[in-house]
């Protein structure tokens, strides 16, 4: 099935070759055989034209399209040949162009809309419209910038504008047995179109477009009437075959702006030239752009095309292959949109619940090599309607246009605690099986406190329970004692080399993070400092970098997070060129110390109610260990939820984390993880 689709797009691409040049052959035939070449009096032109390389297009791992091609005509004018031809002749012609488009409606064939068209009825019956007389309209103004432009009387009637028309463009000229060459319909259709023409300012702009998105029907149409007016511009635009999703990632094209335009032009870019303006559109423009071809053409002194010859065959773009499954990206989206509207919905209207979340993130990752499988912010937008509606995405106070998986930093809050227990167990300060008394309140001052864990007061919990209860009191003494022994130095570095205040090395713009470093507090009181990084509160990391963390943690390497999967030759079968994995840090973890923080993961699926629920399909078919973070962000503001977790657990697959900004409380972030490990298992054999 793949290779079909793949020789179809190529077989596209080949047809539409075809038909560009069928075009030129048809239209230089016609000059030769037609005899339509004026004489060699007058000083031909030969100018080269760019021949636009197809762009490569961008597919997900499994070989999805994802970005693909649409290549549209639009049916233009030159006025040089216009003006240089008799009237009667360009009348014809406009007629056929007309017929052509109107005989073969299908797909398309957009006339150019009669916007400013200043009459109502039909000819001979003509009298200007309301909008036409009302001073403040369009149509108004238009109407009074034509009659300026062809230096007539603003004051003309619409019989006299009419007559005017008549009279320029020989409408009512007859044959020689006196039986007229135009009907009054025709003449209706003519009078229209040099309206239009005049309102576009056709003689000043030298281009006036006939019709845009012009079906094949109609070009071949056209071109078999030997229409000398008719030029095809060929339009390729971006088609995006899952609208709505992996906005943030695929990116836009769009022109070169003036700002760029030195660097472009160093590239060797023309430009007129379309490039990626930002996303995988913009990181993987070295691949997908292609090379322009070149073609020499010959123009009489009307502007009539006389030959045409290719210097130089353009070369397509190559495909781009993501690490995105597009499977696991919708779930991901998809299951970030319910997974806000059920916070809400819950929150019984308290902020302090939820009821103000109305943004997140989520990353997906293969902790074996980092490459991203899925990177969803929300709320998201679609790409093609991004210009339609930019000015309301823009004003939206939700922010749809901000990328939070990899632009928005978060306080991890406790899925921080993860990566500290870790550090003290290295170094030395926290033992396997060790209990630390869980009684409420901290024994370094009146607070920090630990009241949202009252179901076990005065209780002893090992680093297992500590993590899946995510009791505070558990970690200010791992705080304190980091503090003491002069080593909270010591566990800043090793959350550092686990990806906190690191680049992930991600193809694109991030926002790099924090790591906290006591030492580095000022004044702050000793104690204060160690507490608070203890418990995730210091720092700062984005979604991504939360999924790098966990990877790292649990896998003991830490690769470059990437998007680029592979690429291949525009139109083949398969990858010719595939991404190999960077290593950028490794740590040494023993095996007793992850067993322990692989244990106490499990025990946050299976203890915490919520989570359990959320993930009640997910366990039959396989292990989760995870951990929540109810991260506080400051003043009144409602903390942030977060959720990091990893399948299956006795050998990770996928690394997931996902926020929800103002969501209240960590276990309630699990269902968009929930969503995603469902959608994986489905396409599991």
């Amino acid at each position: 099935m793949e290779k079909t689709v793949r020789k179809w797009r190529f077989m596209g691409v080949a047809v539409l070759f075809c038909v560009i040049s069928v075009i030129y052959l048809g239209r230089l035939f016609y000059i030769q055989i037609s005899g339509r070449v004026r004489g060699t009096e007058q000083k031909n032109e030969i100018r080269t034209v760019t021949i636009q390389a197809v762009r490569g297009e961008i597919f997900d791992r499994n070989g999805e399209l994802l970005v693909g091609n649409r290549y549209t005509y639009d049916l233009v004018l030159s006025y040089k040949t216009f003006s240089s031809m008799d009237v009667r002749e360009a009348n014809r012609e406009c007629l056929q162009i007309l017929q052509g488009l109107s005989e073969n409606p299908e797909e398309g064939s957009n006339l150019r809309e009669e916007r400013y068209f200043p009459f109502e009825g039909t000819y001979p019956y003509y009298r200007y419209s309301e909008a036409a007389l009302d001073g403040e309209s369009v149509v108004y103004f238009r109407l009074q910038r034509v009659l300026s432009d062809l230096k007539l009387d603003g004051d003309l009637t619409a019989k006299e504008l009419a007559e005017y028309y008549i009279d320029a463009h020989g409408l009512l000229m007859k044959q020689n047995n006196g039986k007229r060459y135009f009907d009054d319909d025709q003449v209706d259709a003519l009078i229209r179109l040099y309206y239009d023409m005049d309102a576009q300012r056709f003689r000043a702009l030298g281009e006036y477009v006939f019709a845009e998105n012009v079906n094949l029907s109609a070009m071949t149409y056209i071109k078999e009437l030997s229409v000398s007016l008719a030029v095809f511009h060929m339009n390729a635009e971006r088609v995006y075959e899952y609208p709505g999703y992996a906005s943030h990632i695929l990116g836009r094209v769009g022109p070169i702006y003036a700002e760029t335009w030195s660097y472009y032009k160093e590239q060797g870019y023309q430009m007129n030239a379309i490039v990626g303006i930002d996303g995988c559109e913009a990181a993987f423009e070295s691949y997908l752009r292609g090379i322009d071809g070149e073609m020499e053409i010959e123009l009489d002194a009307s502007g009539t095309l006389l030959r045409s010859t290719v210097k130089k065959e353009p070369v397509a773009g190559k495909d781009v292959y993501l690490t995105i499954d597009v499977d696991l990206q919708i779930a991901a989206e998809d299951g970030l949109a319910e997974n806000v509207a059920l916070v809400v919905e819950k929150s019984n209207g308290y902020a302090s619940k939820g009821s103000d979340c109305n943004a997140g993130a989520a990353v997906v990752m293969d902790p074996n090599d980092f490459s991203i499988l899925a990177l969803a912010s929300y709320p998201t937008y679609d790409l093609s309607t991004y210009s339609l509606l930019y000015n309301d995405l823009l004003a939206d106070p939700a922010g749809p246009l901000r990328n939070r998986a990899l632009n928005e930093s978060y306080a991890p809050g406790s899925t921080y605690k993860l990566g500290v227990a870790a550090a003290a167990m290295c170094e030395g300060l926290l033992e396997a099986g060790e209990r630390v008394l869980c009684n409420r309140v901290s024994p370094y001052g009146s607070n920090p406190t630990c009241s949202t864990y009252s179901q076990h007061p005065n209780e002893y919990l090992n680093v297992r329970e500590a993590i899946a209860d995510s009791c505070n009191l558990f970690f200010y003494e791992i705080g304190h004692r980091f503090d003491i022994n002069e080593k909270l130095s010591d566990m800043g570095a090793f959350m550092s080399k686990l990806g906190f205040g690191r680049a992930t090395g991600v193809e694109l713009p991030e926002a790099i993070g924090s790591v906290s470093d006591p030492n580095d507090w000022g004044s702050t009181d000793s104690t204060w400092k160690s507490l608070f990084a203890a418990i995730g509160q210091a720092n700062d990391a984005t979604p991504l970098q939360l999924s790098c963390y966990l990877g790292t943690l649990l896998g003991g390497t830490r690769y470059a997070a990437h998007l680029l999967y592979g690429v291949s030759e525009f139109g083949s079968d398969g990858i010719t060129q595939k991404n190999e994995p960077v290593v950028l840090d490794t740590v040494e973890i023993p095996t007793w110390v992850l067993d322990e923080i692989v244990g106490g993961m499990k025990q946050v699926v299976t203890d915490n109610a919520t989570v359990r629920s959320n993930f009640s399909e997910v366990r039959k078919k396989m292990t989760v260990g995870a951990k929540t973070g109810t991260a506080q962000v400051g003043g009144d503001n409602p903390d942030n939820a977060l959720f990091v977790c990893a399948a299956p657990i006795e050998s990770p697959e996928l690394v997931i984390s996902v926020v929800l900004e103002k969501g209240a409380g960590g276990s309630a972030a699990s269902l968009t993880a929930a969503r995603i490990l469902e959608a994986y298992l489905k396409k599991q054999p």
